[in-house]
């Protein structure tokens, strides 16, 4: 099951350049995965040689993502571990503009423990005042 994180300037009320974790802004909280229970995951991580996830970061509708680019980091399920990666910004698209409107991550580790992801966090401060959100995709295993 999808999860979505809100459509929202997640940025807007930062005051330093530092990671922002999506947990402690207003509004935030941790990815939580209910569908499954510990025992659950504990066995299809037993029985199980990889695991992925994907994340989509989408920006508002009416605007696209842009050339400046900022890092984020997904803290794996361990809570001791990230994966860091990078993202365009969002900014207002004009009528005729087709650039891209969202960017996917794809995780893919044989390293079980380390999915699914739990949280995120932002590079950045008051600058990013466009919205945006993130759809957090089902963590298979195989």
């Amino acid at each position: 099951m999808n999860t979505p994180v809100p459509l929202k300037a997640w940025l807007k009320d930062s005051d330093a350049d530092s990671f922002q974790w999506l947990s402690t802004k207003k509004d935030g909280f941790q990815f939580e995965y209910t569908e499954s229970s510990v025992v659950q995951m504990r066995f299809l991580r037993l029985n199980s040689n990889l695991a992925s996830q994907n994340i989509t970061f989408a920006c508002q509708p009416g605007s696209r993502q842009g050339t400046t680019e900022r890092e984020i980091k997904f803290l794996a399920d361990t809570r001791r571990q990230s994966y860091v990666g990078t993202l365009r910004d969002c900014m207002p698209a004009e009528a005729f503009d087709l650039g891209s409107q969202e960017s996917v991550f794809q995780f893919e580790t044989n390293d079980l423990v380390l999915l699914p992801i739990r949280d995120l966090a932002l590079f950045g401060n008051s600058d990013l005042i466009e919205e945006f959100s993130f759809t957090v995709g089902p963590v298979c295993f195989s």
